[in-house]
């Protein structure tokens, strides 16, 4: 047993050296006119998206308190995805709702449900000039055409 304990381990063998496989550098810079092809151009909102106007001055959200701004943020998301879900959950209702210009009645149970839901958590932005839930109703459920909302059940002193 002593003898083992004298002897050394054998050296280790070094672990192999693996060649790095990275992304080869663009070999030119694109010019302006290669940049300003490809990107994408920009669409003027239509009229009823357009952000509202207050007096002479346009209602402008980052004149607003950190905490109003992030309600702002939030309540354009979970308009947004309360209307992609009703989308995603109805598809057959929305198309017909879009061809028979009547989404507020046809979808009438599940958009008083996420309104309930909205007005809820966002009461205290709700006296200001946007509505969101409406804005993204025209978006994703009308694919925005507004005519196709029918009626649009909830008063609102501006659209955007």
């Amino acid at each position: 047993m002593t003898t083992a304990v004298a002897l050394e381990a054998p050296p280790a063998r070094p672990e192999p050296v693996r060649p790095v496989v990275g992304v080869p550098a663009p070999k030119a810079v694109p010019s302006a006119a290669f940049a300003e092809a490809v990107a994408p151009a920009p669409v003027a909102a239509p009229p009823s998206l357009a952000e509202p106007e207050i007096g002479s001055e346009a209602f402008d959200v980052n004149r607003l308190t950190p905490e109003e701004q992030e309600l702002h943020r939030r309540a354009n998301r979970v308009a947004k995805v309360s209307m992609q879900d009703i989308k995603m959950l109805r598809p057959d209702q929305v198309r017909l709702g879009r061809e028979n210009k009547d989404i507020c009645i046809r979808l009438k149970d599940d958009i008083e449900k996420a309104h309930r839901e909205y007005d809820r958590r966002f009461k205290p932005i709700m006296d200001h000039p946007v509505d969101y839930f409406y804005r993204w109703m025209v978006e994703i459920l009308a694919e925005g055409d507004a005519a196709a909302l029918g009626e649009y059940p909830y008063a609102v002193s501006i659209r955007h």
